[in-house]
């Protein structure tokens, strides 16, 4: 195994024992970036953020951050990390749960900083969104995908892909009874329309929007006309130097919305 793949296992690992240790719900998916890395991306810092985020919570009421067996962790899985990896000290670093203090130095009560804006990369920083502003905003109307993009470590923005996919079928999706109500179609005999009904949370704290199973994104920006978000790249076989995926999605009235309901008639199974 990759240096950095080994270390990118270690640290979700990690991540999920924090996780069990706090009764925080922690979804993860397999990393599918194929070849070596460098031990983290902003899919994995997106993840420590939530923690972050989640631990916070805790703290403010008045739960105490349990990471006993932390530390043995690390001792277990040090040799992975080379010398130039290690502190002064000689004590292998990881990157920090808490802003810029270590697990050892974690606060255990009182009001951690929160910060007011989520870093994905080089100029990639945006402000925190509101859960009343999200929701204000994400509960009008649908929303229809408009636009895929490849994002590089320069942060360099690939040209549209979404129209050169052949077949490719753009998300359409409407927040009904507080789910998301997904509407779907594809081709087998004939052209199927159905729809499916998923729970989604949005996290204030990191800007997070888990949509069932299917898709994980950090809000960039959001209003009455476009959504802007940060995922997973559509595809690394298309796209092997790119480290995230844009997601543009434009907003459509209530019309809409009934059209693709009177359309997508039936539920999937």
């Amino acid at each position: 195994m990759e240096r950095g793949k080994q270390v990118c296992k270690i640290l979700k690992d990690i991540r999920k024992q924090i996780a069990e240790e706090n009764d925080i719900e922690f979804i993860t998916s397999e990393c599918k970036h194929k070849g070596d890395c460098a031990g983290t991306c902003p899919k994995c810092e997106a993840e420590l953020r939530y923690l972050e985020s989640q631990l916070a919570r805790r703290s403010a009421a008045g739960f105490p951050a349990r990471l006993a067996g932390i530390a043995l962790s690390m001792a277990v899985v040090a040799p992975a990390f080379t010398s130039c990896d290690l502190t002064e000290r000689g004590e292998p670093s990881m990157p920090p749960l808490y802003g810029d203090v270590p697990p050892e130095e974690l606060p255990l009560g009182g009001d951690p900083a929160v910060s007011d804006s989520v870093h994905l990369g080089a100029n990639l920083v945006f402000a925190i969104i509101s859960q009343e502003d999200f929701m204000a905003k994400f509960s009008k109307g649908g929303w229809i995908q408009t636009a895929i993009h490849n994002v590089y470590p320069d942060s360099s923005i690939g040209e549209n892909i979404m129209e050169s996919i052949n077949g490719y079928v753009p998300i359409k999706m409407a927040v009904k009874d507080e789910k998301i109500k997904y509407y779907r179609s594809y081709n087998a005999k004939d052209t199927i329309h159905d729809y499916a009904v998923l729970d989604f949370t949005y996290d204030q704290w990191n800007n997070s929007l888990w949509i069932g199973n299917l898709h994980d994104y950090i809000v960039a920006s959001i209003d009455d006309k476009e959504m802007v978000c940060y995922g997973s790249v559509f595809s690394n076989e298309w796209a092997p130097d790119a480290f995230l995926g844009k997601y543009v999605f434009t907003q459509v009235d209530e019309d809409t919305v009934n059209q693709w309901d009177e359309q997508h008639n039936i539920e999937a199974e």
